[in-house]
């Protein structure tokens, strides 16, 4: 389709005056962006030429990439610091490396090598069509194809097309829940997955695969590949595909919970609007956040008693961590014994044996009395003990 949609451009036509001035404006507001800039002008450009509509569009009333807006705040920063610099020549040649930078980048856009004016969008010089003719439509009529790593061009007899991927989706659905084999199910959502990138399939289907996989990931406690998928998803919904935007959101926020990552939840909490604190599963992360920055124990375990939709899930990464600090508390808080039955209810454990494991596991088993009530006084230390363990988080995946 993207390829029909080429052939009717003229092929030697000059691009329009507005969309050379649209680039040229979008390096010029930011220069120290131009990596982020570029990336950006490659989708714009080509989604208005799949669309057919690349010399209809008025491109002085089209708004700049997103990256010239983020950087205009660190570019103020830079030209305060430069008006007080006391090397003025130093900051010329910088100024002199970025100009030399943003020609270079500007000649990618080229068609004519003898000329720098902007050109024509041939394929042989423009990146923005070479990405689009690199597109293939896979052939390959497979529903099962196992995950492997590619190490040259893909090979369309060897993709599956978006039709046979949805009867795909469907098919490893069904087997998920009848035969509960991660290992297959997981190598073959990778396969899925990479069937849609190669070629290049970003719509509501895509979101789809990537939360079945990501809540299947949860499911089996696989946080390195449920974060690729979420890494994914935070990109897809960046580009207003629908989904379950506010269930991922409220992952999202669980997980930095998880690695006490404070910097990422602060800038994650920036981004909700009041809309978004209202939907139930965001409310009831936030709710997680506030019992644990004010070592509300009792109030935590209550939340994962009742999380919402996965995210308890997420929180069986952390509970242990949470139950060892919450009965730090409580063994300096009650002396000399505390009822073993009480410990069981505020650490939301499902029976007594399962609480008695768990302080077997942490080396206060010899400490519980035959009345079944704990020593605090000699478990404190045990318990203490334990709790050096949690302090580093192993962070399986970025996000």
């Amino acid at each position: 389709m993207l390829l029909e949609t080429r052939t009717k451009q003229p092929e030697n036509r000059e691009w329009p005056e507005s969309l050379k001035d649209y680039v040229q404006r979008s390096f010029n507001a930011a220069p120290h962006n131009i990596d982020a800039i570029e990336n950006e002008l490659k989708k714009i450009i080509a989604t208005k030429l799949a669309e057919g509509a690349l010399y209809q569009t008025d491109w002085t009333e089209v708004e700049l990439p997103k990256s010239c807006s983020v950087i205009k705040e660190k570019d103020n920063k830079r030209k305060i610091f430069k008006s007080h610099s006391r090397s003025p020549d130093r900051n010329s040649i910088e100024n002199d490396r970025e100009f030399q930078k943003r020609e270079k980048r500007a000649k990618r856009f080229q068609t004519d090598k003898n000329t720098k004016s902007w050109g024509s969008p041939s394929a042989e010089n423009d990146p923005v069509i070479n990405d689009l003719e690199n597109t293939i439509v896979g052939t390959c009529q497979n529903l099962e194809k196992s995950y492997l790593r590619l190490t040259s061009a893909p090979d369309p007899s060897t993709v599956r097309p978006k039709r046979i991927l949805k009867k795909t989706l469907e098919f490893l659905k069904e087997r998920w829940v009848r035969e509960q084999n991660y290992t297959y199910i997981c190598d073959q959502f990778k396969s899925l997955r990479q069937d849609l990138t190669v070629q290049r399939i970003q719509d509501e289907f895509t979101v789809r695969v990537y939360e079945t996989h990501a809540r299947i990931a949860l499911e089996k406690g696989d946080l390195g590949e449920y974060n690729q998928c979420q890494t994914q998803l935070k990109e897809l919904y960046r580009l207003n595909i629908p989904g379950h935007v506010m269930e991922f959101m409220a992952y999202r926020l669980l997980y930095f919970l998880y690695t006490r990552n404070r910097s990422d939840i602060n800038s994650l909490i920036a981004e909700l609007t009041d809309e978004m604190k209202r939907d139930e599963s965001i409310k009831h992360a936030l709710e997680v956040r506030s019992t644990l920055a004010t070592a509300n124990y009792h109030k935590f375990f209550e939340l994962f008693l009742k999380a919402p939709n996965m995210g308890a899930y997420l929180m069986d990464h952390f509970i242990e961590r949470e139950r060892i600090a919450a009965l730090t508390v409580l063994c300096k808080a009650f002396r000399p014994n505390l009822d073993l039955e009480f410990v069981r209810s505020e650490l939301a454990f499902n029976d007594l044996e399962e609480c008695k494991e768990f302080l077997n596991t942490h080396n206060a088993a010899p400490f519980i009395n035959p009345n079944n009530t704990l020593n605090t006084k000699d478990a404190y230390r045990s318990i203490e003990a334990s709790g050096k363990k949690f302090e580093k988080v192993d962070i399986k995946g970025q996000i």
